[in-house]
């Protein structure tokens, strides 16, 4: 039976500025107290101090700090506070003044959540929303929409798209969003191939995983389009990470403690290069919330036989890795020509039943980060407007 639907927050956890201008201050034990129609709120004398916005303080032109927090030498101290026409006014033991309006703690609200969202955690029954290729192309709205599921999501399918080679990069190039390059390559094309340097090189089963789980920092965002595909079987297979992570923790949250702990080698080489590190499975946040699965069996190299954890880990990862399998946390479909995955490889594994190679099939796929989507959405938005405190 498929888990019920759960949302979890990415981005700020933190709480939020009353909005509106200020009416009143006062200051209590060195902080100011601020209070707007909607709430009362104390602000910490260095950082009131931090986000002056006056021309002094940062640099209007590029929007960058310009006063640095330890050119005083202290604390911030404020020797006086007022609101004046709307305005909260705040002289400083230094002698400077600072000057703050409804508009200013607008954009230092912004500022705080920025890259805020929800992430809808989801397992078998979920349906990946469709986005027409020439669309999301040609409409901002649509273009903004993608991002926004994408987020959400963490996968999505692009329909109608060319077929010809290096359209996956196109459509990156189309959106904003630069690719990233690896070692291994650029453009990525996967066709049945005897003498290729992966799995996905065969007619074989893939099981669920995220790409490049050898590098320290992988990219983040995956586009696989299908060129051609002329053969019997090969269904593609998605699977929600965060969802089947916090689904362990919730029955055994000591599992995922111990897939964050211990450290785990990944390879992966060809004749033209070598990738490797040592990294934990799963990630967490500052906030405890995972950020990061990193599941690749057929890249994972040997644990220290002697690491106190081995046992602990292998249990986990056993119940881990049937999770990860079970049809029942699973989306399948079929890729066909002219359709685009693209993933939040941090979030997202994808894999494919084997098939029978009666055809051509002919996928290529490209890397590129999630922060180019977050930046991208911000704009179309409008929030990157004030994407800084000092706008």
């Amino acid at each position: 039976m498929a888990d019920q639907a759960s949302t979890t927050t990415v981005g700020s956890r933190h709480g939020h500025l009353p909005e509106g201008a200020p009416l009143s201050a006062e200051l209590v034990q060195g902080d100011v107290r601020v209070r707007f129609a909607e709430g009362t709120v104390t602000l910490p004398a260095d950082w009131l101090r931090d986000v002056c916005p006056c021309a002094d303080c940062c640099i209007v032109q590029t929007d960058e700090r310009r006063w640095q927090p330890w050119s005083d030498g202290v604390r911030a101290e404020a020797a006086s506070v007022d609101v004046v026409h709307d305005v909260l006014e705040v002289t400083w033991r230094c002698g400077h003044r600072s000057a703050y309006d409804a508009a200013t703690f607008a954009a230092i609200e912004s500022a705080l959540h920025r890259g805020e969202h929800a992430a809808e955690l989801w397992s078998a029954g979920h349906e990946l929303t469709r986005f027409e290729h020439d669309d999301i192309v040609a409409d901002d709205i649509t273009r903004r929409h993608l991002f926004e599921v994408f987020l959400r999501d963490g996968a999505v399918v692009v329909t109608g798209a060319p077929r010809r080679s290096g359209a996956c990069a196109d459509l990156l190039t189309a959106l904003g969003i630069p690719l990233r390059e690896l070692a291994h390559g650029r453009v990525f094309d996967v066709t049945v191939d005897p003498e290729g340097y992966n799995v996905a090189y065969t007619a074989e089963a893939i099981p669920p995983h995220n790409d490049n789980a050898q590098c320290s920092h992988p990219p983040s965002g995956q586009v696989l389009a299908m060129l051609v595909n002329e053969t019997s079987g090969g269904e593609s297979i998605v699977v929600d990470g965060w969802s089947v992570l916090d689904r362990l923790a919730e029955h055994d949250p000591a599992a995922v403690d111990v897939l964050c702990r211990v450290a785990v080698g990944f390879r992966q080489y060809s004749a033209d290069a070598e990738g490797f590190t040592r990294m934990p499975i799963a990630a967490r946040d500052v906030d405890g919330r995972i950020c990061h699965l990193r599941f690749s069996n057929q890249l994972r190299q040997p644990l220290p036989f002697d690491h106190p954890d081995l046992a602990a880990w292998y249990d986990a990862y056993r119940r881990l890795g049937r999770m990860v399998t079970d049809p029942a946390r699973q989306v399948r479909f079929r890729l066909g020509a002219g359709d685009m995955l693209m993933v939040n490889g941090l979030r997202v594994l994808h894999g494919r039943t084997a098939f029978v190679p009666d055809g051509r099939r002919h996928l290529q796929d490209v890397y590129f980060e999630v922060d180019d989507v977050i930046g991208n959405l911000a704009r179309l938005t409008g929030a990157a407007t004030n994407a800084m405190v000092w706008s």
